[in-house]
C-alpha cells in the first residue's frame, strides 16, 4: 500500500483538484467537503513537518498546494511516503460514491481535459474511475499547466457565492 501512496498519492490528489475544480457534486454534502478539506490540510501539514514545503489547500483548489513543489525529489518521495495516509479517506470518499455521481464526474474530467487541450497542454481524455486519470501526462509543476489548470477551473466553477 505504500507504494500505492508514494506513486499514487500525488495523482490522486490530482484527481481530487480535477473534480473538485469542476464543482462536484451538488448533493448537499458539505460535510463531506469539509472532512475532505480537513484531511488535505493534515497532509499538507504532515508534508511541512517532513521538510517539504507545501501551501495549505484551497477550497475548490486543493492541488494548487503542489506549485512550485518538486514532486520528484528525494524529500518529497519520503514525505508523501510517511504522509500520504492522510489522503486515504479522501480516495475512499470518491471511490464510495454512486455511479451517477461518477458519470458526471466523467463528463466533467472529459471537459477538463478538452478545456486544457484547447489551451495547449497535451493531455489524453482521462482514464474512467482511475486514480490518474491523465496517466502521467499533467505537469502541475509546469507554470503553463497550472494557469490552464486555473483557467479551466475559473471557466467551470458554478456561480455560487
Amino acid at each position: 500500500m505504500s507504494k500505492r501512496l508514494i506513486k499514487g498519492g500525488v495523482p490522486v490528489l490530482a484527481l481530487l483538484f480535477a473534480l473538485t475544480a469542476c464543482g462536484g457534486s451538488d448533493s448537499g454534502e458539505p460535510a463531506q467537503e469539509n472532512k475532505t478539506q480537513d484531511s488535505l490540510l493534515q497532509y499538507a501539514q504532515c508534508m511541512r513537518d517532513n521538510g517539504v514545503q507545501l501551501a495549505d489547500p484551497q477550497p475548490g483548489s486543493p492541488g494548487a498546494m503542489y506549485e512550485g513543489v518538486d514532486k520528484e525529489s528525494a524529500a518529497f518521495v519520503a514525505a508523501n511516503k510517511t504522509c500520504g495516509h492522510f489522503l486515504d479517506g479522501v480516495v475512499q470518499d470518491r471511490q464510495n460514491q454512486d455511479s451517477g455521481d461518477q458519470a458526471q464526474q466523467d463528463e466533467e474530467m472529459l471537459a477538463l481535459a478538452k478545456c486544457l487541450r484547447e489551451k495547449g497542454i497535451d493531455v489524453p481524455d482521462p482514464v474512467p474511475g482511475s486514480d490518474t486519470p491523465f496517466g502521467d501526462k499533467l505537469d502541475r509543476t509546469d507554470p503553463a499547466t497550472s494557469k490552464a489548470l486555473k483557467d479551466c477551473q475559473q471557466s467551470a466553477a458554478p456561480s455560487q457565492g
